[in-house]
């Protein structure tokens, strides 16, 4: 059942995070760069860090938490991809609970591939299923889950892989097609059925001028991750530098790099 909207949070933490390539002595390909962005009433706080690199990464966000006044009184809200170390990473900082919201625009994407499949589905010459069975479900997905339905949004998704299961006897590409249709039902009934607490009403929150999406978070990926680490400049970082640079970058950004900062980078 969808929480209902509550009043604006004191603070909100948008998270993301960045894959850089690593150094070959660490033995791994990337690693992993958690960036985000702190917003409160009046004021925000980029930062980065990589949690490899340092004893405690949640000591090092509530620094920066406490950085835009947060004490342990106040509620923090964490919108991310649905990615769990991301809000766990957030719970450690707090010490307690946080409020999750899953990022709509991820949810938005797996509705759309649901939908596509579905359209390319019917198209078929050989379908021999009754079309409303399948275009209706899929099109009333987004309408759901803006509205906070999950649960007749995830039956709805049953109900298109059992109708897709009773294609499996038509042509080759008509059953292909609707096993397509099922991998993306599956894929976006999991997505939903792991997240479920963090589910809200997406479109009164909107309404409310509440943020239901993680696109600061990702904006902060190509300020403080891309910008030195990826992209077009293909280094190869240590766990350590990788960390400095981000957490100096972050502290650029905001305008409040400080002899702190620059001994960090040193």
């Amino acid at each position: 059942v969808a929480a209902s909207v509550e009043d604006a949070p004191a603070l909100t933490v948008f998270l993301d995070g960045a894959h850089i390539r690593c150094r070959p002595e660490y033995q791994k390909r990337h690693l992993d760069v958690v960036v985000g962005k702190i917003e409160g009433h009046d004021k925000f706080r980029r930062f980065g860090l990589v949690q490899q690199a340092v004893l405690s990464p949640a000591c090092q966000l509530r620094q920066d938490l406490r950085a835009l006044g947060w004490d342990h009184e106040q509620t923090v809200t964490v919108i991310s991809d649905g990615e769990p170390a991301l809000p766990n990473l957030v719970r450690d900082a707090v010490g307690g609970k946080v409020r999750h919201i899953l990022d709509w625009w991820h949810i938005s994407m797996r509705i759309q591939h649901v939908e596509n499949a579905v359209k390319g589905l019917l198209q078929i010459r050989g379908f021999s299923g009754t079309p409303v069975l399948f275009k209706r479900p899929a099109e009333t997905l987004r309408w759901y889950l803006w509205h906070g339905k999950v649960l007749t949004a995830t039956t709805s998704l049953q109900w298109l892989i059992v109708d897709c299961a009773r294609l499996a006897k038509d042509d080759r590409v008509a059953a292909e097609a609707a096993r397509r249709v099922q991998a993306r039902c599956r894929d976006l009934y999991s997505y939903l059925a792991n997240n479920m607490d963090s589910l809200p009403d997406y479109g009164r929150r909107y309404r409310a001028g509440l943020p239901i999406s993680s696109s600061r978070a990702e904006g902060c990926v190509d300020d403080i991750g891309n910008t030195r680490m990826g992209k077009r400049r293909r280094m190869r970082w240590s766990p350590k530098g990788a960390h400095r640079v981000a957490v100096v970058r972050a502290a650029v950004l905001d305008g409040r790099l400080t002899g702190a900062h620059q001994r960090a980078a040193a």
